[in-house]
C-alpha cells in the first residue's frame, strides 16, 4: 500500500532534504486515502494525514532494513488510524446503520426533469454519492472499518491486511466477514446505484443536501481526484453485471483516488524542528 524506494530512505537518514521531500510526496496521497476512508471528513483526513507523516519521518531513523520501510510506514498508519486518532468529525455523531438509512431517507425529493442533467447538479449528484459511501463505513467500528476497507476496496491480501493491521490472518479474516455482512446487507436494502427498487437514490438527496449545507451549488467539497470518477450511469452499470455481495464492494471502489498537498507542511514542520 505504501512503496518507498530504499535509496530515498537511506538518503533521509543521513538528512538529504530532497530525499526527505520526495519521501513525504510518495506517502501522502496512500494516507490520505486511507484516512479518507477511516474517517469520512476531508479536514479530519489531512489532519491525520500530516500527524503519520510527521510520525513517520521522526522515526525513520529506527527502520534497520530500508527494503521494508514501506511496510513499516503502512502500519504505522493503520495503528494511528484505528488506535490512536482521536475521533473525527463523523465519528462524533456516532452513526449506527439504522440511524444512517433514517437520515438518507429524510426528505427524499424527485428532482425536475430540466435540473438534473445540469452541469452543476451532476457534480453535486455525485458528492453525495461519495458523502454517502464514505459515511456509510462510519457506522462500523474502527477495527471492522480498517479491515473492510483494505481487503474489500483496496484488495489486500489476507496476509498483506493482516500485517498492517498487527493482527493474524485468522482474525483479519473474522473482521472482513463481519463488516462485509453489515454493508453488503445495508447497501442491497437501501441504495439506488446497487438496488433499482430501492427508496435513496442520489439525486432525491440533492434538494435535502443543499437544505443542510452538505453540498453547495458550484462549490465542491470532495477533496480534490488524481483521475475522475465514473459516472453514476457507469457504477450502476457495472455493479449490475456482478454477482450478488461483490455489487457493494465495486461502490465503494467507484470513488476516485484523492490527492493531497499537506506533504508541504509536514516538510515545514520539520524543517522548523
Amino acid at each position: 500500500m505504501i512503496k518507498l524506494d530504499p535509496d530515498l530512505v537511506a538518503a533521509t537518514q543521513q538528512g538529504s532534504r530532497a530525499a526527505l521531500e520526495t519521501l513525504v510526496r510518495s506517502m501522502q496521497r496512500p494516507v490520505f486515502n486511507l484516512a479518507i476512508r477511516m474517517l469520512a471528513h476531508g479536514p479530519d483526513a489531512e489532519d491525520a494525514t500530516q500527524e503519520i507523516l510527521i510520525k513517520i519521518i521522526t522515526h525513520l531513523g529506527d527502520v534497520k532494513e530500508t527494503e521494508a520501510a514501506g511496510a513499516w510506514a503502512f502500519r504505522i498508519t493503520c495503528r494511528h488510524l484505528v488506535h490512536a486518532r482521536k475521533q473525527g468529525t463523523l465519528e462524533a455523531l456516532r452513526l449506527d446503520f439504522k440511524g444512517f438509512a433514517a437520515d438518507l431517507y429524510e426528505g427524499l425529493e424527485d428532482l425536475p426533469d430540466s435540473s438534473i442533467q445540469d452541469a452543476e447538479t451532476q457534480i453535486m449528484i455525485e458528492e453525495i454519492k461519495i458523502g454517502c459511501t464514505l459515511a456509510l463505513l462510519t457506522c462500523l467500528s474502527r477495527s471492522l472499518r480498517a479491515a473492510y476497507i483494505l481487503g474489500e476496496i483496496f484488495e489486500l491480501t489476507d496476509t498483506e491486511a493482516a500485517s498492517a493491521l498487527e493482527i493474524d490472518a485468522a482474525a483479519f479474516r473474522q473482521r472482513l466477514r463481519r463488516a462485509r455482512s453489515l454493508v453488503t446487507g445495508f447497501v442491497e436494502a437501501r441504495c439506488g446505484i446497487v438496488s433499482p427498487a430501492a427508496r435513496c437514490r442520489c439525486d432525491r438527496r440533492v434538494t435535502q443536501a443543499l437544505r443542510l449545507g452538505r453540498v453547495e451549488r458550484g462549490h465542491p467539497r470532495t477533496p480534490p481526484a488524481e483521475t475522475p470518477a465514473p459516472s453514476i450511469a457507469e457504477v450502476r452499470a457495472n455493479v449490475a453485471k456482478l454477482e450478488r455481495g461483490r455489487a457493494a464492494a465495486a461502490l465503494m471502489r467507484s470513488n476516485p483516488d484523492f490527492t493531497t498537498e499537506v506533504g508541504r507542511f509536514v516538510v515545514d514542520v520539520i524543517d522548523s524542528a
